[in-house]
């Protein structure tokens, strides 16, 4: 018997609210087995019409998505990860930074290594060389125009300063490196003017940094600044202290760790928002 008069009950109410007032009359037929229904039976009616309504209602959203961004570690041995190169250097630990910022991204280059901890090993890290091996290899590789990247990740100038001569003589030209950093930049702007590259103020030697490198470190900044906003710094220089170190010139886990949250904080500061998973 309940169940005939919330049925009868919902029946009216339907009718009530139908539009056109000559619907109203064709659904009021028969009358309801009890006339007069006690109120605990009428309340549970109103409750039934009031949260059917909520019901229909969407509350699904679409997440925004983008392309991974594609970042281009380019360097030299440090950049490939030499020391423990199949650690992955740097790219071990940042991967995973960038990961949990929840920052699609893919690394890009011609070269792999660290390809047995890490799931995207490419990279553009060459070890033994100098800043003008790179600006050579741009011009008649073409990285750039191959893979595209939106961000480069440059620490490069190590081997500039240590290069000798037979008798162990240095002949680094401080004011040629720095000159032919300027141009490697121009070199990337000029093919990919949308590019953001981040230039490191390289990483110290096991045994710190000796007057050649603090002056290439020194000039960095007023290089980058000359270059616009595509172009920014990430200091290094004294982020590594000697027990960093698995060589004389490398860096061991740890090290390239410190490297990788350094490079995190420069890519945050990029503000270039986030792709949805």
């Amino acid at each position: 018997m309940n169940r005939i008069v919330v049925c009868g009950l919902v029946v009216v109410a339907l009718a009530a609210c139908a539009p056109g007032g000559d619907v109203v009359p064709s659904v009021a037929t028969s009358p309801l087995p009890v006339t007069n229904p006690p109120p605990s039976l009428v309340a549970p009616t109103i409750q039934v019409e009031l949260s059917a309504t909520p019901a229909l209602q969407s509350t699904a959203t679409v997440a925004p998505s983008c392309n991974p961004i594609k970042i281009m570690p380019l360097g030299d041995s440090i950049t490939y990860g030499e020391g423990i190169p199949s650690y992955g250097g740097y790219r071990n630990l940042l991967g995973a930074l960038l990961e949990s910022e929840g920052i699609q991204f893919d690394f890009v280059g011609s070269q792999q290594s660290g390809g047995e901890a890490l799931a995207d090993p490419d990279n553009e890290g060459h070890p033994g060389w100098r800043i003008s091996n790179v600006r050579k290899a741009i011009a008649e590789e073409g990285w750039l125009e191959t893979y595209q990247p939106d961000i480069i990740l440059l620490h490069i100038g190590s081997n500039d300063l240590l290069n000798t001569t037979p008798k162990k003589q240095p002949y680094t030209n401080l004011a040629a490196t720095s000159e032919d950093l300027s141009g490697l930049l121009d070199d990337i702007l000029t093919r990919l003017p949308e590019t953001h590259i981040i230039v490191a103020r390289i990483v110290r030697l096991r045994w710190g940094s000796d007057s050649n490198h603090v002056y290439f470190n020194n000039a960095i900044p007023e290089i980058v600044a000359s270059r616009g906003g595509q172009v920014s710094v990430v200091d290094m220089q004294d982020i590594l202290i000697r027990s960093d170190f698995v060589t004389l010139y490398h860096p061991n886990p740890r090290g390239y760790d410190k490297m990788a949250h350094a490079w995190l904080n420069a890519i945050l500061a990029l503000d270039l928002g986030k792709c949805a998973p």
